[in-house]
């Protein structure tokens, strides 16, 4: 099955997270945007102290098995910017641009989002796209 990755479900496969077993079986035919493979580097070089040169090696072992890596148009940065605006809210709904760029992504594929953020998916069904519901680091799943 082919899915839309965020940056979490990526990020969580290569530092051994709980929902890396969920997403092994997508890697090989999942899509992350850009924006959300910027954070999967920033992420598991500064928060998990992993050298950068490593996390690059791999995740091209990862695009080589098939992960696709999307670029964005202007059209989907203007629909991540209205979708964030219209579903942002402090201390209630705190969604991400890359969040958000992620759930532009799964609409205009016609592809289920693939996501442990609570904030994300709850939006991800407001906006009726299927979510493949990841566990957090406590297994918990939105």
């Amino acid at each position: 099955m082919s899915a839309v990755l965020d940056a979490y479900a990526v990020i969580a496969a290569l530092v051994g997270e709980r929902a890396g077993r969920d997403v092994q079986p997508l890697m090989g035919t999942g899509v992350i945007c850009a924006p959300n493979l910027a954070e999967v580097v920033d992420v598991c070089v500064r928060v998990h102290g992993n050298e950068e040169p490593r996390v690059h090696e791999r995740i091209g072992w990862l695009i080589s098995g098939g992960l696709e890596v999307a670029m964005l148009d202007a059209s989907m940065a203007l629909a991540a910017g209205a979708l964030r605006a219209r579903h942002y809210r402090r201390r209630g709904c705190e969604v991400s641009l890359g969040d958000c760029f992620a759930l532009v992504l799964a609409q205009r594929r016609g592809l289920p989002l693939a996501t442990a953020a609570p904030d994300l998916a709850a939006i991800t069904r407001i906006e009726s796209v299927k979510i493949i519901a990841l566990p957090d680091s406590r297994g918990r799943r939105p």
